[in-house]
């Protein structure tokens, strides 16, 4: 009887600390962060209003140092969740993330997120690109409706576009461009336009009235509409590729069940809410208004965008676009 007893209480003492370190590992979390630093930490605090037990702690940092500490730190990391990277970055390390299915997963539409059936990230935000006109140089009848529509030759002298060779949203379009319609296509587009070095030309350029057409980022379309200039938005109808950033849990990190419940947290309405509202970003669900001044995502038609294609594809894809405008 004596050593029933004795085994008994052996038992409760290992199931105590069991429990003990389980309990513990619900009570930290740590977030390596490329988003901005009021963004991270209003996240936070709605979190904490869940889980006020929960200590979150913010290491804010680029993409870049993150991933390079990230693999530097292999094969146990002390960071539990990567937050607000590029989609692609998570592409391009996939096996040192660990796979989580959120209970909002069926909130997030199949294009922005991993795509496997238990994902290893989950959209954070998206930049967009759209056409920026120039209200008083062109009637909404002649405002152009699709990507095909900038080598029409009734825009000739009136579009202004970057190099992609120099501007990073400028190769996104001309990849989009490539994907949808082929070499030939951008060959005429390389000829169609005025080009120029920064991406912030154009929209200043059309902004003015010496242009009446540019692509570009949708906020910069958003910032002149605010600022009062008359300009307005067009979304190609043949799409506009999706890219987003996303987040995901680090694999081997310190606190793998914090970093489910973040998960379950950044995936919510409440979570996107405060990511829209914080920095008037686009986010990644479609019963959310658009940044302001801007439509709802589930007004605009995307394309897919294969990030890391577009990266294998760039300094080619580049190179012959320079010769071509030229």
């Amino acid at each position: 009887m004596k050593k029933l007893i004795v085994a008994l209480l052996i038992c409760t003492v290992i199931a105590g600390g069991a429990f003990a370190q389980a309990s513990k590992q619900t009570r930290a979390l740590i977030l390596w962060s490329a988003a901005a630093e009021d963004e991270a930490q209003a996240l936070v605090a709605k979190f904490n209003e869940k889980y006020p037990d929960i200590k979150v702690s913010v290491i804010r940092a680029g993409s870049g140092e993150l991933l390079t500490r990230l693999n530097a730190e292999q094969p146990k990391p002390q960071g539990d969740i990567l937050l607000g990277i590029a989609k692609e970055t998570f592409d391009g390390a996939y096996d040192l993330f660990r796979a989580y299915k959120s209970v909002n997963h069926n909130y997030l539409g199949a294009g922005v997120k991993d795509v496997a059936a238990v994902p290893k990230y989950y959209g954070f935000s998206m930049p967009l690109q759209a056409f920026m006109v120039n209200t008083k140089l062109l009637k909404e009848a002649d405002y152009p409706r699709k990507w095909t529509d900038l080598v029409d030759s009734k825009y000739k002298g009136e579009i202004i576009l970057a190099n992609p060779a120099l501007s990073g949203s400028a190769y996104a379009q001309l990849y989009m461009t490539y994907k949808l319609y082929g070499e030939e296509f951008v060959k005429k587009l390389a000829k169609a336009a005025t080009f120029t070095a920064s991406s912030t030309v154009g929209p200043e350029s059309v902004a003015r009235g010496e242009y009446a057409i540019t692509a570009t980022g949708e906020g910069n379309i958003a910032k002149y509409i605010g600022e009062g200039a008359p300009v307005t938005y067009v979304y190609p109808e043949d799409g506009t590729g999706a890219r987003f950033d996303a987040s995901g849990i680090i694999a081997n990190g310190p606190n793998p069940r914090s970093a489910e419940l973040w998960m379950d947290f950044v995936t919510s309405k409440d979570a996107y809410t405060i990511i829209r509202n914080t920095r008037n970003r686009r986010v990644v669900v479609t019963d959310l208004p658009g940044p302001k001044h801007l439509p709802a995502l589930g007004e605009i038609k995307l394309m897919p965008y294969d990030a890391i294609e577009a990266a294998e594809l760039r300094e080619d894809l580049s190179s012959k676009f320079s010769d071509w405008m030229m």
